[in-house]
């Protein structure tokens, strides 16, 4: 059951693929994503849910999130600002649940990783999002979410992130080796990026654990198996 939901959720994505903006597009009356304009009072109504550098200039970006709201459409999304210009984003169907700042090192640029709505089948959607010319958006490589959604049924495979010592993010995530043994073991793959504005640009890719007794793996690795582990060398308060 988790692997379909898996599979289902992964040709998706995360969130609405529709944040891309001009720096010019947060004017008054200019569209911020789909139908969504910049001046729909419901973005003046948005509660304040995290502070963070989301582009590095050295200034903190107040993120809101906007709830769904009746006929509007902005809602489910999140809201900022960049020089003075409004900015927002859908989330799609990742919903909204809970966001942490990411503080990514060697670099005053600091990322949000949120948490989308529990799923009814189990799990959730991380969403990792940036600010990139004038433009708040979720962190994608070519072909896709950074993030993988987290099953929370036991269905899951092993996986999480990290940050790296040049400003960058790495996933590591794990495959049950094959041809199976008495125990299960593991194969772990390390994927490094780096950051242009919110492309995630692969860097390296290499297997750092090969064919890792399950019981040893959980000893070594712990964070592979907790769902709240992503990123927990690099969380701030925001």
């Amino acid at each position: 059951m988790a692997t379909c939901l898996l599979l289902a959720l992964a040709g998706c994505g995360n969130a609405a693929d529709n944040s891309e903006e001009t720096p010019e597009s947060g004017e008054a009356g200019a569209t911020l994503f789909g139908d969504c304009r910049a001046d729909d009072p419901v973005l003046d109504q948005a509660e304040v849910v995290a502070e963070a550098d989301l582009d590095g200039s050295g200034e903190p970006n107040q993120v809101s999130y906007v709830p769904d709201a009746g006929e509007s459409a902005c809602g489910n999304a999140l809201v900022t600002s960049f020089d003075g210009k409004r900015s927002a984003m859908s989330l799609g169907r990742a919903g909204f649940d809970s966001v942490q700042v990411v503080q990514l090192e060697d670099t005053e640029r600091q990322l949000l990783l949120v948490r989308g709505e529990a799923h009814p089948r189990g799990g959730y959607a991380l969403v990792l999002v940036g600010g990139a010319d004038g433009a708040i958006g979720e962190v994608r490589t070519g072909s896709g979410a950074v993030l993988q959604f987290v099953a929370t049924d036991g269905g899951g495979l092993p996986e999480t992130a990290t940050c790296t010592a040049d400003g960058g993010v790495a996933v590591l995530s794990a495959r049950e080796h094959k041809p199976a043994d008495i125990v299960v073991a593991w194969d772990v793959q390390r994927t490094a990026y780096r950051l242009d504005g919110n492309e995630a640009v692969e860097t390296s890719s290499e297997q750092i654990r090969t064919a890792a007794a399950d019981p040893l793996l959980r000893k070594e690795m712990p964070q592979l198996f907790d769902p709240e582990g992503h990123f927990a060398d690099c969380i701030v308060e925001g």
